[in-house]
């Protein structure tokens, strides 16, 4: 135990009188433990000094700042059970001047050691995404892509992909993918899956359907059975379905991953409905609409619904909906995960725009239409942005000078000659 440390301890057992079996008692500690330790004879593990904090009635964390140092051995190397499990704990915690002290010197040794203490430190980070602490995670992924050891190249590509995933639905997201593709080639195969899938999930959430086709392809041709290739044959329909495929190709497709698992299966019925409407078979919403109801995911076809309702001139209906579905329709609005969500809540968006629109509640549905614009150039959903537009350029009379200048705005967007 270092001076310090032995120092305080010792002091707070002095001023309560406490001898080291008086310690040994209220930590729990046995006491031939307790003695090799303050006899200097055996290293203090995090769990003692836990334990012994505890006892003396101190804060957990309150003598942290003196663990750094029993994390080295003799030879002033890092012990990697010792450091990894302090710098997981204070991460976990919030002691962020602990992990700033341990990772400061972790990235400034020596290159042949420096190597080594970032393998410490890629561990604590996938230990922290396990575990569901993104946001603790996403700071040791961002100190291996600084420190872009080379040396691990398959720990440098799982680095940057974790950071995209963390950061896939933010504006940050794009520029997080660019470097993602780079390393592809170096994740191992299972991380690579991953990384297929959730790029593909990146660009469908964008409808930028070639890019949703290249990688739902590679997913497929990298595994044949299950969730995975269920996930790669839908992400693959729905691209087909936008790149101009027919529908018997959509609906062969379909039945391919109905055969996976069950799961999968009651997926393609609610599929096999949404394709008719895409293809124009508007006759097939009622249905569709039936296989929704009760669905907790019904959110997931009520935009489909709602447009073919408008485009059949039913607007009734779409309004019966509207009503029926208030609360799940509200609920997509603040909910944050899971990221389909908010893809659906902007189809919804849209679709009542729409709607809006259709039924004459103007100028209300050009506003929302144009706040539809604006958040499907945010996130690079062009497909959806220049549908904005048409719409409302149908509807133009009776913009007020407002929406006039929004309008205008959007015109200035890079990418809008797709328009035309």
């Amino acid at each position: 135990m270092n001076a310090a440390l032995f120092e305080e301890i010792q002091c707070i057992c002095w001023e309560n009188g406490w001898t080291k079996t008086d310690l040994a008692h209220r930590s729990g500690i046995h006491i031939s433990e307790i003695s090799r330790i303050l006899n200097h004879k055996r290293s203090l593990t995090l769990k003692y000094l836990d334990a012994i904090t505890k006892a003396i009635g101190l804060e957990e964390g309150a003598l942290y700042s003196h663990f750094t140092e029993e994390c080295f051995n003799e030879e002033k190397i890092l012990n990697k059970h010792k450091s990894v499990q302090f710098l997981f704990k204070c991460f976990m915690n919030g002691y962020e001047e602990q992990c700033q002290n341990l990772i400061q010197i972790m990235t400034t040794e020596k290159l042949d050691i420096r190597t080594d203490y970032l393998n410490y430190i890629f561990f604590v980070a996938e230990e922290l995404f396990k575990v569901g602490n993104e946001e603790k995670a996403l700071i040791l992924y961002e100190v291996m892509i600084k420190n872009d050891c080379k040396e691990n190249l398959e720990q440098l590509a799982i680095s940057y992909f974790r950071r995209f995933y963390i950061l896939r639905m933010t504006e940050n997201g794009q520029n997080a993918l660019t470097h993602v593709l780079e390393y592809l080639f170096c994740l191992p195969k299972k991380v690579r899956m991953d990384a297929y899938l959730w790029i593909a999930a990146f660009y469908y959430r964008r409808e930028k359907w070639e890019e949703v086709l290249y990688y739902a392809e590679r997913l497929r041709k990298l595994i044949k059975s299950g969730e995975y290739y269920g996930r790669a044959l839908m992400y693959k329909s729905f691209a087909l379905a936008r790149l101009g495929s027919s529908l018997e190709e959509i609906i062969e497709i379909t039945e391919q991953y109905a055969q996976v698992n069950d799961h999968f299966a009651d997926l393609a019925i609610g599929n096999r409905f949404a394709s008719y409407l895409d293809y124009g078979q508007l006759e097939y919403v009622d249905q569709y609409l039936n296989w929704l109801e009760d669905r907790e995911d019904v959110y997931v076809g009520l935009p489909k619904v709602l447009e073919a309702f408008i485009h059949l001139n039913r607007l009734d209906d779409a309004k019966k909906i509207l009503v029926l579905y208030k609360h799940t329709i509200d609920e997509l609005a603040v909910d944050v995960e899971p990221w389909i969500k908010q893809k659906m809540h902007l189809d919804f968006r849209y679709a009542y725009a729409f709607y809006q629109c259709e039924s004459l509640q103007l100028p209300n549905g050009l506003d929302e239409l144009l706040d539809v614009a604006f958040t499907a150039n945010k996130i690079g959903n062009l497909e959806r942005f220049n549908k904005c537009l048409l719409i409302y350029w149908r509807y133009k009379q009776h913009a007020t000078s407002e929406q006039i200048n929004k309008y205008i705005q959007l015109l200035s967007i890079n990418g809008i000659k797709d328009l035309v």
